[in-house]
């Protein structure tokens, strides 16, 4: 009798060791991309002080040069931070999901912004078309990433919201890169300059679209209560 209690306790602590590793309640997560946003806000406004300063004081302004570097710093030291936070607190729920989407946002947004700065830095100097070209294709390295990890998003968390949304964005902006057309930016104090319309769009992507996200894993996950993955089995039933 003892011994078959003692079996039946270890099927429920097996049972709870796969509901917990198998959860879709995607809440605790849901801060993450808000952060995200956040981040990319904070950028933001970094980017329009220093287009402002050059607008008003001059190119060669020393405030021009720390808003510029301070745009790069903030995203990358940002989601370095936000990436360790988050690590830690989601290997207390031993939530396989959440921690795979955060291994993979955390590698393709760090890994991204690494490859930037490695790359113009490499970019020589001039004003000659080959240069920029060279230039323009600075934004492939940061949304194709991004476009990548949003569709291993919703293929995890079987969201097609998010699937079919990535998909329509990744033809819009490839219709926005290959047409070239570009947009007055920065014109605060002054002319400011020109950006292209696709690169505008990742802008708007990576605030209110990783905001949106993260909202939408928050109130999805209150309103509907899909906390564990248990589809598989309604499914053979």
């Amino acid at each position: 009798m003892d011994k078959n209690i003692e079996l039946a306790l270890d099927d429920i602590s097996l049972i709870k060791t796969v509901i917990e590793r198998t959860q879709q309640d995607f809440s605790k997560i849901a801060p993450f991309f808000i952060g995200v946003g956040m981040i990319n806000g904070i950028a933001a406004i970094v980017e329009q002080l220093m287009y402002f300063c050059r607008n008003t004081i001059g190119y060669g302004s020393s405030l021009v040069r720390i808003f510029g570097v301070g745009y790069y710093l903030i995203k990358i030291i940002g989601y370095i931070i936000l990436f360790l936070y988050f690590s830690r607190k989601l290997k207390i729920t031993n939530n396989e999901i959440s921690n795979g989407m955060l291994k993979i946002w955390g590698i393709f947004l760090i890994g991204s912004y690494v490859f930037i700065i490695l790359y113009m830095n490499l970019i020589p100097t001039g004003n000659n078309d080959q240069i920029v070209t060279l230039w323009r294709c600075k934004e492939l390295l940061e949304i194709l990433p991004i476009i990548f990890a949003l569709f291993m998003t919703g293929i995890l968390t079987q969201r097609k919201l998010i699937t079919i949304c990535t998909a329509c964005y990744s033809v819009l902006y490839l219709i926005l890169f290959m047409s070239m057309k570009e947009m007055p930016f920065g014109t605060i104090g002054g002319k400011g300059t020109l950006i292209s319309v696709s690169s505008f769009s990742i802008r708007v992507v990576m605030i209110f679209g990783m905001v949106a996200l993260g909202l939408f894993f928050r109130i999805g996950a209150k309103n509907h209560g899909n906390k564990y993955n248990t589809r598989s089995f309604s499914n053979e039933a």
